[in-house]
């Protein structure tokens, strides 16, 4: 059987520090996400211009190559 005194928070200040607490976690959770997001974000966008370049190159080569065989 519970009592009363065995619950958690014991009174009022205990339940201040524990929200207090828990908000502090939140927050660093919160910015270890964000900092995840931002990651995973530039790593995307990096990719993203390395393939659109190597696409452009590839279809420069192509059309030099085409130019090249039509003139014979």
């Amino acid at each position: 059987m519970t009592t009363k005194k065995d619950t958690f928070p014991h009174d009022a200040e205990q339940a201040r520090l524990d929200l207090e607490l828990t908000r502090q976690e939140l927050g660093e959770t919160a910015e270890a996400l964000v900092g995840k997001v931002r990651e995973t974000a530039h790593t995307t966008q990096r990719i993203a211009l390395g393939t659109g370049a190597g696409i452009g190159i590839l279809a420069l080569v192509f059309v030099i190559v085409r130019r090249l065989t039509a003139r014979r």
